[in-house]
């Protein structure tokens, strides 16, 4: 790494999500709400449950369909709301307000020019979509149809076209599910690392089911996957890929593997996988920083050594007020780093 004196400068209080924890609303984490694929999709996706009762149908706007990506924006929403909603704040608000940057630290985006543009185009495609089901109603014949957001504004200066700040409001099918008790779940933040759409997808499927199983864990058919998947293209061709993740064995907290591995229909078996009881790498640090966090700079940071960065952010941190989190201004400190030193 190349070494320098100047000071490096960021955002010590940029709310990433290790301030508070990250949630994602449990009825859209095992159902087709959103395209897995990073091409624009404009196919409908209708999903009828084993059931035969529960369903769901979206249909894209101009800008297409909203992706498993653009639901960061919703886990980041969900996460907000819950928060708020711990702290017993009277009268939650379903318009959320934050500066751009913020967010895109907040679900491990980048932050340069580009970033904010798909920012932008995946707000619009939230807005845009229609999704109609009764996953919440099945006892009746009550459906819902919403967007995912109702508004979104983007406060823009003249000059220099940069963001003041935006704002979005929530539909009221999310605010009211996420707010209902027991409706949210906590996930790991090494789930913005995942690359694929079909990893991210079954990574919710699967926290949303194991969680519950115990020790032993849970199994499911291929076929009830490739259903709740709602993703285009043929069964054999998921099935290969959900092989292919089952081999790489790298989903957050989850262990998989696959029974009846040759037949028709295999069955997917995951369970949460057991924690190391300790970590080297904490045991190098002069300050506790939580067990995610240092993951998060493990993956996000290759090659940084966060027991060599602290002394210089310790150090720092005295000229400065202290934080609310320290292991979220370390992240933040070592992202600063990195980008400095790899330019």
């Amino acid at each position: 790494m190349k070494t320098s004196h100047s000071p490096i400068q960021f955002d010590l209080f940029a709310p990433i999500l290790t301030d508070f924890q990250l949630r994602d609303q449990r009825e859209i984490m095992e159902r087709p709400f959103f395209s897995l694929a990073k091409t624009p999709r404009y196919t409908p996706i209708e999903y009828v449950g084993a059931d035969g009762v529960s369903y769901v149908k979206v249909e894209p706007g101009p800008l297409g369909m909203p992706t498993i990506w653009d639901a960061d924006i919703l886990i980041w929403a969900a996460s907000q709301l819950t928060r708020l909603k711990n702290q017993k704040v009277n009268h939650i608000p379903r318009t959320l307000r934050f500066v751009p940057h913020e967010l895109l630290i907040s679900i491990h985006r980048d932050t340069g020019g580009a970033q904010y543009e798909r920012l932008r185009k995946a707000l619009g495609r939230l807005k845009t979509a229609t999704v109609t089901t009764n996953v919440r109603n099945l006892k009746t014949t009550k459906k819902h149809q919403f967007n995912w957001i109702e508004s979104w504004k983007d406060e823009v200066n003249n000059q220099t076209a940069l963001s003041n700040g935006m704002e979005i409001t929530v539909s009221d099918w999310f605010y009211d599910g996420v707010l209902m008790d027991g409706a949210v779940l906590t996930i790991n933040p090494l789930y913005f690392s995942l690359m694929g759409g079909r990893e991210r997808w079954l990574y919710k499927v699967c926290r949303k089911h194991a969680g519950g199983a115990g020790a032993a864990g849970f199994s499911i058919n291929f076929s009830t996957l490739f259903d709740k998947s709602g993703a285009e293209g043929t069964f054999r061709r998921f099935k290969y890929e959900i092989l292919k993740i089952v081999q790489l064995n790298n989903l957050p907290d989850l262990t998989l593997s696959v029974e009846n591995r040759e037949g028709p229909d295999p069955l997917l078996h995951f369970k949460v996988r057991e924690k190391a009881k300790s970590s080297p790498l904490i045991k190098n640090l002069s300050q506790d920083v939580d067990p995610a966090t240092l993951s998060l700079i493990e993956s996000k940071f290759p090659g940084l050594d966060p027991a060599s960065v602290q002394p210089e952010f310790d150090t720092w941190l005295q000229t400065q007020k202290k934080p609310q989190n320290y292991s979220s201004a370390f992240f933040n400190y070592c992202r600063a780093y990195h980008d400095k030193h790899n330019p």
